[in-house]
């Protein structure tokens, strides 16, 4: 009964975790996104969202008032496959941690412990414009492995989060050189 009272929007002002390390034994668990989500990539996604907000809304309204009939189904299938592809591409990028390197795809996810990367590098590349199937040139950051092998990452010039950006591209790259060279691995 006697605690402080909390202020309503107390969220926005977050006091800090009194336990949390205060030196170098600090270790990022947590993935962080390189780099984080574009305007481009923001509108893309909102306009996908709210397609499939509509189609969603009108299966089921078309569903409740004329019975279950099989362009209803397909038309609620077709919605939930935009919902999960929104949820998909929402989650797709290059995340990192003190440990590892994860790349995510549409299709798959690859996590790489930083002490299999050998070096991190930017080279001059045709790169796909704005995520899609279109090459155009542009600079590519990528990992090259300990086995010789030499993995792209989403840090790319042309990228629906750093397109015509060439300031986020420049950090999100230093960030990936930062994380790979700063020796918590």
């Amino acid at each position: 009964m006697n605690e402080p009272r909390k202020p309503i929007f107390g969220f926005l002002w977050p006091k800090p975790d009194p336990d949390a390390p205060k030196d170098a034994a600090y270790v990022q668990l947590r993935p962080l996104r390189v780099p984080r989500r574009g305007p481009i990539r923001v509108l893309g996604l909102t306009a996908c969202g709210l397609i499939a907000v509509i189609t969603v809304g009108s299966a089921l309204l078309a569903g409740m008032g004329a019975g279950l009939s099989p362009a209803v189904v397909v038309i609620a299938a077709m919605s939930a496959t935009v919902v999960a592809l929104v949820l998909r591409g929402s989650a797709v990028g290059t995340y990192v941690t003190d440990h590892e390197v994860r790349i995510e795809t549409m299709l798959r996810r690859t996590e790489i412990p930083w002490s299999e990367v050998r070096s991190v590098s930017t080279e001059d590349s045709d790169t796909p414009f704005l995520g899609l199937p279109i090459p155009v040139p542009g600079r590519w950051t990528s990992l090259h492995l300990a086995d010789g092998t030499t993995v792209r990452t989403h840090v790319y010039s042309t990228s629906p989060d750093l397109w015509l950006r060439a300031e986020a591209f420049d950090m999100a790259r230093l960030r990936l050189e930062h994380f790979h060279s700063s020796g918590a691995h």
